[in-house]
């Protein structure tokens, strides 16, 4: 509006005044709040890390400041350390002893070498790769002609005739892939600089479809294993068209990439009706799937998504004015903190679950007053959140009753931020065999790494065992396989 706009405007009287400046002040609170919603962070929404802006890891609150200030950087107390230490002498290949080469004193030095030893020597360690030359294996198949008169002709043994790379190449194909987010035609480049072996772009693709068969198996067992499975921490994540979901459990992790975010993902996974506890966030397919009429199962809602919740909560007050928002937020966080400062004693062995249960009560109690108090604020923000977990409050404090629960989802959030690092290099899959391949793979290295196994011989036997025929190695335990 310019001078002129704005003398007509005053000059038609009070009414279309007035009218024209309730407008402008509707128009400006809906940019406001659409501004608060874009300048959100990670910290203070659902938004992972990645997204926010170089400026806005920059500009932290005065608080986080002075926290920084407290610590130094690298290993906090407590952190156990880590260091290389030497090997033991027999794994030592080579040893090359060191004398001292002359003495300004003595001037028969050299005949002092066969003197007694006045110490244990000092021992300096230096480890070194070898060239790596790949073995090259030649099959000559003999034609024979016997004195019964019959032709007789060899025959390559099978394993062999599946693949013109053996076993190890495969899984080391796989685990460049899955691990270490190799693409195509740098592995290509990675095989033929490192290992001297020429492999042309296509095979590389072909060698992957191999260890995803060989996969097939293994993948089919954990899936088959985990609707029987106690406490299950799921969430998703986009993969370029499509979605990945990761459900971690107490001994594996299941990795799948499907087309919808819906709750039908859950059913194909988890069966129809699932027993046992799903730790999540405020997801609607969760709550959809396991609180039904003809189901209500059990849920833990991730108090870190409700803390993010909370602080975007805040954020919005602050820029907005609204009174609501930031005096819910600010009741809300200290019975968060206050919750949390209960559940570390548990989680770290010093408390037990019923001393939890007795000291948690009450707070509970404050917990539901808070959000009674706000469930008709006239912020909608707060009146929405506060009112969804009145639904939900059963489900904030599972952890408190059932063992093996934790309050937070981070294990499944850990898990899959590497499969979005992944998605950020690979962006996606183009089709359904190539999601197959990539969640199977994220799913056999993640499970290893997760038992503390080495992924990649994990990788040669299975494609090993699928050669040969033979039963293919196993990320259950003999009784979940057994079930499964």
């Amino acid at each position: 509006m310019d001078r002129g706009e704005a003398e007509r405007l005053y000059d038609s009287g009070k009414q279309p005044t007035v009218e024209k400046l309730l407008e402008y002040d509707r128009e400006n609170g809906q940019l406001k709040q659409k501004i608060a919603r874009l300048e959100t962070s990670s910290q203070s929404s659902s938004k992972p890390p990645s997204t926010d802006s170089p400026s806005a890891r920059r500009g932290r609150s005065p608080s986080s400041r002075r926290r920084s200030r407290r610590g130094k950087a690298g290993g906090q107390p407590g952190h156990r350390g880590s260091k290389r230490t030497l090997l033991p002498p027999e794994e030592v290949d080579k040893v090359v002893p060191c004398y001292p080469s002359e003495c300004v004193v003595c001037p028969n030095f050299p005949e002092c070498r066969s003197a007694e030893k006045t110490a244990e020597p000092f021992r300096w360690q230096v480890t070194e790769i070898q060239p790596i030359r790949p073995t090259v294996t030649e099959y000559q198949v003999h034609t024979l002609s016997g004195r019964c008169g019959e032709v007789h002709r060899g025959n390559v043994p099978e394993e062999a005739t599946r693949s013109n790379f053996g076993p190890r190449l495969l899984a080391l194909c796989a685990y460049f892939t899955a691990v270490l987010h190799l693409p195509r035609r740098l592995l290509k480049d990675c095989l033929r600089t490192v290992f001297g072996v020429h492999v042309a772009l296509g095979s590389t693709q072909n060698l992957l479809r191999q260890t995803s068969e060989a996969l097939a198996p293994i993948d089919q067992q954990l899936k088959n294993a985990l609707p029987q499975q106690e406490v299950i921490n799921a969430d998703e994540s986009g993969w370029y068209r499509r979605w990945i979901w990761i459900f971690v459990t107490k001994g594996f992790i299941y990795f799948h990439i499907a087309a919808s975010r819906s709750s039908t993902v859950l059913v194909e996974l988890l069966g129809k009706i699932y027993e046992g506890i799903l730790c999540v966030d405020r997801w609607g397919a969760y709550t959809r799937y396991h609180l039904r009429k003809d189901h209500q199962g059990l849920l833990q809602i991730c108090w870190a998504h409700l803390k993010r919740d909370i602080l975007g909560i805040k954020e919005v007050g602050n820029k907005t004015g609204s009174q609501d928002a930031r005096a819910f937020a600010r009741r809300m966080e200290y019975l968060r903190r206050r919750l949390m400062a209960l559940w570390y004693p548990v989680k770290t062995g010093t408390r037990t679950r019923k001393w939890l249960k007795r000291k948690a009560a009450r707070l509970q109690g404050s917990i539901r007053r808070c959000l009674e108090d706000y469930q008709e604020s006239s912020d909608p923000k707060v009146r929405s959140f506060a009112r969804r977990l009145l639904k939900l409050f059963p489900h904030l404090f599972t952890f408190i009753e059932h063992e093996g629960v934790e309050p937070t989802n981070n294990s499944s959030e850990r898990g899959i931020r590497v499969a979005v690092l992944w998605r950020k290099i690979c962006f996606g899959n183009k089709t359904d065999e190539g999601a197959i391949l990539s969640a199977r793979l994220l799913t056999v290295t993640r499970t290893c790494w997760l038992q503390e196994r080495n992924a990649l011989e994990f990788l040669v036997q299975a494609i090993s065992a699928h050669r040969t025929s033979s039963p293919p190695p196993s990320l259950l335990s003999q009784n979940e396989a057994q079930a499964a």
